[in-house]
């Protein structure tokens, strides 16, 4: 894996080797999410990427100059490559690790931060999608015209929306569909 564009381009992103508990975004999935975000992604943009592992779309923003960008994940391995990762790519001032369970990390944002964009890439066929989209719904972490993006399997047939963030648009890629979710009142506008 390595990063696309910005920054960053052409590093490689490290992985453990043999380890089971990442799934890495494959490039030409990565290549086809950030075309379709592009305009989503500014200078101005505050980023969390909520199921981090070792960072692939995380680092792809930050690379491409996201403000900020927080990349969160509890498992002990994978965050320890994920710290390693920020590092090597020269990504300290804009990129921040941040280890534990998914909600007790949106709930440390509540009030403090508004998303402009948000990956949510949990392990497949879980309940981690709806329940961090009704979380995320619930806490008022998304901005106004944020955009979030969630990777699943094609095999599950349900997409999640909550009360207030519905589904706008969505891409197979072969076994992952990529789903993206906005404000129901402001997709239209």
């Amino acid at each position: 894996m390595r990063i696309i564009t910005g920054k960053a381009k052409g590093r490689k992103i490290i992985s453990p080797d043999g380890y089971d508990v990442t799934r890495p975004t494959l490039d030409r999935v990565k290549q086809s999410i950030f075309n379709i975000i592009q305009n989503d992604l500014t200078r101005d943009s505050i980023v969390l990427d909520l199921f981090a592992g070792t960072g692939s779309l995380g680092l792809e923003s930050a690379s491409r100059g996201a403000k900020k960008t927080y990349l969160c994940d509890r498992n002990d391995i994978t965050f320890s490559y994920l710290k390693q990762n920020i590092r090597n790519l020269g990504l300290s001032d804009c990129a921040f690790a941040i280890k534990g369970e998914f909600d007790v990390n949106l709930r440390r944002f509540e009030g403090k931060e508004k998303f402009n964009l948000m990956f949510i890439d949990p392990p497949y066929n879980s309940d981690y999608v709806s329940r961090s989209i009704n979380l995320i719904d619930e806490l008022n972490l998304l901005d106004k015209y944020g955009l979030i993006v969630v990777k699943i399997s094609s095999s599950e047939s349900k997409f999640i929306e909550s009360k207030n963030i519905n589904l706008v648009d969505y891409r197979k890629y072969g076994n992952t569909t990529v789903c993206f979710y906005r404000y129901k009142e402001n997709y239209n506008e």
